[in-house]
This record gives structure tokens, sequence and C-alpha cells, in this order.
């Protein structure tokens, strides 16, 4: 019968975080309409931040119940599958061009924060020195892109979504706000009931807790940025697709580790800084190499990054086993 229960929240997640991931898809891009935002930025900042949400939630809970190695695992597990699931799926229903001004500004941003984590765990601890630099760091991130939301804005790129016609019919901002901030609370809980159904059916097959942060927990949390990328893509909105990536796995390391570090240091284990950490700067790299090629993740180099996160699953797995 529990079992049946956590199948049952398992799949309400699932289906709430579908339906929810597509209205905060419509109403930003409207709101961005509204305010003449870029949908980098919206993809960048907005949805990046909110979709974070579930991975502040559970590193936050896990270290104040001083399970800090879930927290973690959570943040480099996720940032993997935001990379090598996320895109790659992406780029599977419809190849994302990369818009330039992402290697100027927004990669470098994600390779510093990402670079600064490694460099942070050598010592096989980060600090609450080291957590506030993450939120100095994050202000910096903040600073930049709202100063320049409204540089580059396109049109025509934001009318290229079919946006449902409830949303056409308003006139002003105010309602688009309200169902953006719903949209969110339902991608957090839709994503919380995922997590809570499936970690439940984890521990009743004994699965340890490192693989169920780096797994179960880290493709839980993900699912905002999945279902919200993928959405995008379908409609033809690739700078939310790839900046909301780029985004949440900026805020997920200058956010939450920062916050987590603060309330208490966290302990790396030594195989993480020989095998997760470096595997995780590996695919962010690669995000940059597949990027810059042509400006653009086609098919064949979306199916190879999901075919990767598949087999680091595997390694993992059966390293950890």
């Amino acid at each position: 019968m529990e079992i049946l229960f956590n199948i049952s929240l398992f799949v309400l997640g699932l289906i709430l975080l579908v339906f929810s991931s597509n209205w905060l898809i419509q109403t930003s891009v409207k709101v961005s309409s509204f305010f003449r935002l870029t949908p980098l930025f919206i993809g960048l900042v907005i949805i990046a931040f909110g979709t974070s949400a579930p991975e502040a939630g559970v590193g936050i809970i896990a270290t104040l119940k001083n399970q800090e190695g879930v927290a973690l695992a959570n943040i480099i597990g996720s940032n993997i599958a935001n990379i090598a699931l996320a895109l790659g799926l992406c780029s599977i229903f419809i190849p994302l061009k990369v818009n330039k001004k992402i290697f100027k500004k927004e990669f470098p941003f994600l390779a510093v924060s990402t670079l600064a984590l490694y460099f942070a765990s050598l010592d096989f601890t980060i600090s609450r020195a080291e957590g506030v630099i993450f939120l100095s760091l994050l202000l910096i991130f903040c600073f930049v892109f709202i100063r320049g939301s409204r540089d580059g804005f396109i049109e025509e790129e934001v009318k290229n979504i079919k946006i449902n016609k409830m949303f056409d019919k308003f006139k002003t901002p105010s309602l688009l706000i309200i169902f953006f901030i719903l949209s969110l609370i339902g991608i957090v809980v839709g994503a919380h009931f995922m997590v809570e159904g499936g970690v439940h059916l984890a521990r009743f097959f004994g699965i340890s807790p490192w693989i169920i942060g780096i797994t179960l927990f880290a493709l839980g949390t993900s699912l905002p940025e999945i279902a919200s990328s993928v959405a995008a893509a379908i409609k033809k909105v690739p700078s939310i697709s790839i900046g909301n990536i780029i985004g949440s796995n900026i805020f997920n390391i200058l956010l939450v580790i920062g916050v987590v570090a603060l309330i208490k240091p966290l302990s790396v284990g030594p195989s993480v800084v020989k095998f997760e950490l470096p595997i995780l700067l590996g695919f962010t790299f690669l995000l940059f190499t597949v990027m810059f090629t042509h400006y653009k993740i086609v098919r064949t180099e979306g199916l190879i990054l999901t075919l990767s996160y598949l087999g680091f699953l595997i390694w993992l797995i059966m390293g950890r086993i």
C-alpha cells in the first residue's frame, strides 16, 4: 500500500510539473514583452532562480538535519543533469541556436562558479568564508544581468512562441506576474512530490544516501529545469532553454552552496573531488565546446549529451554499490 501511495505521489508531481512549466514559459515570455526584457535574461535570472528553489530547499533542509552530504550530492548531480540531460533532450526535440552573448558574459560566470566549487573542495571542506565568496559572486552576477536586461531585446523571438489566448487578453502585467508566481509554486510543489515519492521508493529498495542524493534527488530537483527548458525548446524560444540551464547551474552553486556553507561548513569526500567534481567540470566545458563549434547544439550532439549522462549514472551506480 505504501509503495502504491509513493508511486501515485510521483506521478501527481510529474503532471503538476508539466502543466506548471508550460504556464511558466508562456507567462515569462509575455512579461519579457511587457517590460522589453530579453528572453535570455528571463531564462538566466528569473526562471533560473525559480527552478533552483527545489535544490535550495533540499540543501537547506538536508543541512539542518545533518545530512549536508546529500545537499552537495544534490547540487553536483543536478548540475550534471541540467547540462547533459536537459540540454541534451532539448536539442533532440529541436536544434538549439546559441546566442553569441552567452560566450561573453553568461558562460564565464558558469565556468568561474564551477571552478570555484572545485577549488573550494580541494581541502575536503567548503567553509563559511567560501560560502560568503559564493554569495558575493552571485550578487555580482545578478547586478551585471539586471543592468543589461533590456539590451538586445528581440521582439520576433518573443513572438515565435504561441501564447494561450487567456494570456493574450491581459493588457497589464499584474495578472501575468500572479500566474508566473503560481507557475513557480506549481513547479516547486510538483518537484517536491516527485522527490518525496521517489526517495521513499529508493529507501524501500535499500539504496545508499549518496546515490539517492546524486541521482534521485538530483533528477527530482532538476525536473523544473528540464521541463521548463524542453517546453521552451518546443515553443522555439532557445534563449530561455539555454539561459535557464546556465543560470540555474550558477544559482545552484553560488546561492545554494553559499547558503548551506553559511549554515554549516560542508565536508567533501575524497572520492567526490576525484570523480564527481571532475565529471561536472568535464560536462561544463564539453557544453562550451559543443556550443562554440557552430553556435548551435544539434540533435546528434544532444543525443551524445543524453547518452553520456546515462553512462555517468551507470558508472556511478556500479562503482558505489
